[in-house]
């Protein structure tokens, strides 16, 4: 969500912060702008950032699916993370700054409810430079909430850090990040209905499941080390947006090499008893009394870019690039006790299923990002060996910018053909209740994507289309499935900021459709309105805005949840949906302090008590909440 006010005080981290991602493998490095204005900031739970539609269990650092399809992404190391995706702290999506004099940011949010229903978020974010060439930061996010209904409570601690030093030809990037997600598991209320038809006490409500509970944790290290071929400066340019602009002295094609090492490590452990699994649960394959299952998935990557740079003195010069990589990935999770007479005739109990793959990739791109008119990518990679062996993916973009006095214009066209394997966990798995040996095909996508942004009149447009053909996707009967055929998948979205005066307008609107809805679950419509009026109560020292968000998306057959592998699949039970989510809000700026006041829901009880996202969980019903966030500069 871009923050779109005119009239904003002016925001000094511009000039003395450099923000920046690596992006395509980590070969190019993209300008970042930094968050430090106050619109949105209402919405601090990361699940609504990300998306503001969505299967959601409803408490803070529970799992999430978002019900925009081109928002669904796989791009994460460990298929047990992809309901977390919108928390995670990955090397593939870290930021880098250099910054004149420290820089912190410190952040609390909490409910004003009691102990038995609060939930807390609290940030702590550091970053200095030790030289002008050297940079090293922390990134710690805690999160606590003991939910609104019976065993709810979530804990989760994200934690990076992060390093660059940049000087001369030779640069180095570095992270380490920690994700740990650690849930109850109540497996829903036992009757929808009884909640919708009757004004009981929320935690009265009988759960399914009791003393159950999950652990998910990811811990990734990356560090990329680059060397130009030749010799490149620094000089001050404050038309800039990071203040600087690179100048190669030379008009001559120069060159980089790059190597990049990633270790991810990942692993899912779920708990349960009895106390309701036996009712819940159709089978148990290892044991009748209680379940401890474990899932674990750990990769090396070692990859090797050479790379021809682009030329900033040659406004029609292009890069390329050509990079090898290996991936060395081990995946393990419980089976049924084997029992094996070894050679010495011990007897051996094999309850670990564990097999290691070698997959080997090998790629080029081409790229142009020089002058002020065109941008272009196109990418392409192909495995060779291992688990992947014939994956393909082709991918492409181009972005063409119209530069006005009011303001910046674009129209970006994409796509991407894809032909993968699907992940080894959808073909492989078992636990106590649940297991399953697939034979899938690979999974061949055509992905195309057109976007127009206007900057004069606060516009932006979208369009999306998918033909998937084998797609794989989790069933009625709670099991993944393959559906052979094509599914075609289409999307239309806009957002428009209106503004009048101190009253502004925001309306995003998406709309979906499948020729497939037994496999692809969407709701038709989803609709999201910010409204507040904005004010300047003290120049460059105050300013403030109160208004409301609405969010409402139009009924479908929605999802459930599984505790026990922590995945939405389809049900067939009820829909879910119609019905809106009203919050009030007043935020405000002083200086360097954003805070917020907020009445998250304020319509629960003025309409029926329809309002899930999932089956069988409900949304909490009226909160007030508030929060802070302090920037320090020096």
């Amino acid at each position: 969500m871009a923050d779109t006010l005119d009239g904003e005080m002016i925001d000094t981290t511009a000039v003395i912060v450099r923000v920046w991602q690596l992006k395509e493998d980590y070969s190019i490095q993209v300008e970042h702008k930094l968050d430090t204005l106050e619109t949105y900031f209402q919405v601090y739970n990361p699940a609504m950032k990300y998306s503001f539609t969505g299967s959601y269990l409803g408490n803070l650092g529970t799992s999430f699916k978002s019900n925009d399809f081109f928002n669904r992404g796989p791009d994460v190391p460990f298929l047990f993370l992809i309901p977390f995706k919108p928390y995670l702290y990955l090397p593939s999506n870290n930021t880098y700054y250099n910054v004149r004099s420290p820089f912190s940011i410190l952040e609390y949010s909490t409910t004003g409810q009691n102990k038995e229903k609060r939930e807390q978020l609290v940030r702590a974010f550091h970053t200095q430079n030790i030289n002008p060439f050297f940079n090293a930061g922390i990134d710690l996010k805690l999160t606590s909430s003991e939910g609104h209904y019976l065993d709810q409570k979530s804990k989760t601690s994200r934690f990076r850090f992060f390093s660059s030093y940049k000087k001369g030809d030779y640069s180095v990037h570095g992270s380490l990040g920690f994700n740990s997600f650690t849930l109850n598991e109540n497996g829903g209320l036992q009757d929808d209905n009884l909640f919708i038809q009757t004004n009981q006490e929320a935690k009265t409500y009988p759960v399914n499941l009791g003393g159950a509970s999950s652990q998910t944790r990811n811990l990734g290290v990356q560090i990329s080390q680059r060397y130009r071929f030749g010799s490149e400066k620094e000089i001050p340019d404050t038309t800039s947006a990071t203040g600087f602009t690179r100048l190669r002295e030379r008009t001559a094609k120069t060159g980089s090499l790059l190597h990049t090492v990633e270790f991810s490590r990942n692993r899912r452990q779920y708990k349960d008893g009895l106390t309701g699994s036996s009712s819940f649960y159709r089978n148990f394959y290892i044991d009748s009394i209680s379940s401890f299952d474990s899932t674990f998935a750990r990769s090396l990557t070692n990859t090797i870019h050479i790379i021809l740079d682009e030329n900033p003195n040659r406004k029609n010069d292009f890069g390329a690039r050509a990079f090898i990589s290996h991936e060395w990935v081990t995946y393990e999770h419980n089976k049924q006790a084997d029992t094996n007479i070894s050679s010495t005739n011990d007897t051996v109990i094999e309850n670990v299923s564990s097999r290691q793959y070698n997959n080997i990739y090998v790629g080029a791109s081409l790229v142009h990002t020089v002058g002020t008119g065109w941008n272009w990518i196109f990418t392409g990679k192909l495995y060779l060996t291992g688990y992947k062996a014939g994956d393909i993916l082709l991918y492409g973009k181009i972005d063409k910018f119209i530069h006005a006095k009011k303001g910046e214009s674009s129209i970006s066209l994409s796509g991407s053909l894809a032909l993968t394997e699907p992940d080894y966990f959808l073909q492989h798995y078992a636990s106590n209740h649940f297991k399953w040996e697939n034979d899938f095909k690979k999974t061949k996508e055509i992905w195309l994507s057109l976007g127009i942004e206007n900057e004069p009149t606060r516009l932006e447009l979208g369009g999306n289309i998918s033909t998937v053909s084998d797609y794989v996707y989790f069933g009625t009967d709670t099991l993944p499935h393959q559906r052979s055929g094509i599914i075609s998948v289409f999307s239309a979205d806009v957002n428009k900021h209106f503004r009048l005066g101190p009253f502004n307008s925001i309306h995003t609107l998406l709309w979906q459709m499948t020729t497939d809805n037994d496999v692809i679950r969407l709701p038709d419509l989803s609709y999201y309105t910010s409204n507040f009026f904005g004010f300047t109560l003290v120049k460059n020292v105050l300013t403030a805005e109160i208004g409301f968000d609405l969010m409402y998306y139009t009924k479908y057959q929605g999802l459930a949840y599984m505790p026990s592998y922590g995945m939405f699949f389809n049900q067939d039970e009820r829909k879910i949906g119609n019905y809106p989510y009203l919050d009030l809000f007043i935020t405000a700026k002083l200086k360097r302090t954003r805070f917020y006041f907020k009445m998250d829901h304020i319509n629960a009880g003025w309409l029926s008590k329809d309002y899930f996202h999932t089956l069988h969980y409900p949304m909490p019903a009226r909160a007030f909440k508030f929060g802070l966030s302090w920037n320090f500069y020096d």
